[in-house]
């Protein structure tokens, strides 16, 4: 990967580079690129944990800060938020298990200091929707107004319900039962993610170690957008310097990959993160990814891809061709999601019908 454009950010977000050895030229990319990215506030606490924060120049230092006062109001905002959820939970003998951002600062990953996230994701048996839906209800939450395309779309076809926002906080909660949709070619089988689940607060869940870098994973490259992918991969090296001590087991993350049929997005985020943020691991990794599953496609046009979509998106970044490939990895999402025909139906579907029902409901 060629990533010279936004190398200075990288190596700063993974310590590769001290802060006393960036221009003040660099400094002034690495901003703006931090805040296209919404990683400033990772930059502020991991430069603080390094003791490099005084190597910052004064003029750059402010707007470190700034994010991390933002961040911190997100993760005050999102632990009381989490506090509402804990005795409706409780009352169904349902655990609380939250996904990706909520889940990553609620079990205290380092390297989730200064993270930002709009949503709170959670994890419930697919049976338990219904319940667990009503009773929310009674709390104050409400679904966010589709048309009854999308309500289909997400309960037939969808790994979450319509997402929910409570009337007075206006905070934001997407309810899953899996963690890809029903219709999609790779099949995880939820239950094991509950059953591996552990309490990392209380009354408060999260995946396994090895569950939340697959899902982090599979969030990432299963996806049909890519606004966020840049800090999505940051989470995914975070959560592997995180979890991967002395006595990490990593032939035992492949082969719950095996078992959760997720290998391919394993794979990919193994592979590019490697290549952005020089993430820890062994050699044999990949080849040992490899040896179950082989990409359709060539690497060189899967790279050629995704090196133009997971940079920042931000003008000192941008790659020839971005567009392009944001398009055909849009394609691409949706096509893992659903079956061929399927997919036509619903591409047709947004693309003429949805803009006319819009249009017949502002008229």
């Amino acid at each position: 990967m060629s990533a010279s454009r936004f190398r200075p950010l990288c190596s700063l977000l993974c310590g590769g580079v001290r802060a006393s050895d960036i221009s003040l030229n660099e400094w002034n990319v690495i901003v703006q690129q931090g805040r296209s990215t919404h990683v400033l506030g990772m930059l502020y606490s991991r430069l603080k944990r390094r003791g490099q924060l005084s190597d910052v120049p004064v003029s750059v230092q402010w707007h470190l800060e700034s994010a991390s006062l933002v961040s911190e109001k997100y993760l005050r905002d999102t632990l009381l938020e989490v506090k509402y959820f804990i005795p409706v939970f409780a009352a169904l003998k349902q655990p609380l298990i939250l996904l990706k951002g909520a889940a990553y600062v609620t079990a205290g990953k380092p390297s989730s200091e200064g993270r930002t996230f709009s949503d709170i994701d959670l994890l419930v048996p697919k049976e338990s929707l219904e319940e667990l839906e009503s009773a929310l209800q009674w709390h104050g939450w409400r679904g966010v107004k589709q048309s009854a395309y999308d309500q289909r779309y997400y309960r037939d076809w969808m790994h979450e319900i319509p997402p929910l926002m409570h009337v007075k906080r206006q905070t934001v909660i997407d309810i899953h039962h899996t963690i890809l949709p029903l219709t999609a070619a790779l099949k995880p089988v939820a239950s094991k993610l509950l059953s591996d689940a552990r309490e990392v607060a209380e009354g408060v869940w999260a995946l396994s170690d090895i569950d939340m870098l697959l899902h982090s994973a599979t969030h990432l490259f299963m996806d049909t957008e890519f606004d966020h992918a840049f800090r999505d991969l940051l989470d995914f090296d975070g959560l592997v310097r995180d979890a991967t001590g002395p006595d990490f087991n990593w032939p035992d993350l492949v082969a719950r990959a095996v078992e959760m049929n997720l290998v391919p997005p394993l794979y990919y985020a193994l592979r590019y993160s490697r290549c952005m943020f020089d993430t820890p691991m062994p050699e044999n990794v990949l080849t040992s990814c490899n040896n179950h599953w082989q990409p359709a496609l060539p690497m060189w046009f899967m790279d050629g891809l995704f090196n133009r979509v997971i940079m920042p998106p931000h003008d000192s970044a941008r790659r020839p061709g971005a567009a392009f490939a944001r398009k055909l990895l849009f394609v691409r999402g949706h096509y893992l999601r659903m079956p061929f025909g399927l997919l036509i139906r619903h591409l047709f579907h947004k693309a003429f019908i949805s803009p006319l029902e819009k249009d017949s409901v502002t008229h």
